[in-house]
């Protein structure tokens, strides 16, 4: 769902705007709104006042620490995706300073997030009846796993059994949202999802 802003459509009199792109400046806000009435597209330059944050951001085993100016009077929310520096990130906690779900701008202190635009690197837990050993892969952060699916690495394939996501284990997950992946050694199939590109040896 686009965010919205209120305006006054200065066309047709709507009093809510569809926000298309969004630039935080220093001191001042771009904006690119559409009106959802009449379709009227602008520009506008509002100025706002900004907090400094501290952002920690989680790239596989290391993190990132930097100051950021974030809106006084904009909500941030833990699961929002926010763009700083070209680089989406998912906010994973909030401290004000105390741990909370959601703050506007001016009482935030620190922000813990993850990065998006990098591959998710993600464990798997691989059964062959006699052992179990775990591999590595690094996939798009929409890429979809499936339970009861079969996907081969190189020569070898195995059957998704389980899914453990950040909220319980579902049968179906995008990359982003899970935590490992549990499966197990079977013959060749014809129908399979190769991941083998995104497999590295560690």
């Amino acid at each position: 769902m686009p965010e919205k802003i209120y305006m006054v459509c200065e066309n047709c009199g709507c009093e809510e705007m569809e926000v298309l792109k969004k630039k935080i400046y220093d001191k001042s806000a771009y904006y690119l709104v559409k009106c959802p009435n009449c379709g009227t597209v602008k520009e506008v330059i509002d100025k706002v006042k900004l907090n400094q944050a501290k952002l920690i951001i989680s790239r596989y085993d290391i993190s990132e620490s930097k100051v950021i100016n974030i809106p006084e009077d904009e909500t941030y929310k833990v699961g929002d995706i926010i763009n700083i520096d070209g680089e989406d990130i998912e906010i994973t906690k909030i401290e004000t300073p105390e741990p909370v779900k959601s703050a506007l701008g001016r009482d935030v202190k620190y922000i813990w997030g993850k990065s998006l635009s990098i591959p998710k690197k993600l464990g798997i837990s691989i059964n062959d009846k006699s052992k179990t050993y775990g591999i590595y892969i690094y996939v798009p952060n929409d890429f979809e796993f499936e339970v009861d699916k079969v996907y081969k690495i190189n020569d070898g394939f195995f059957k998704l059994k389980k899914i453990k996501a950040e909220k319980g284990f579902p049968k179906k997950a995008k990359a982003k949202n899970i935590k490992r992946l549990y499966g197990e050694v079977v013959k060749p199939v014809r129908n399979y999802i190769d991941i083998s590109e995104f497999y590295r040896e560690e």
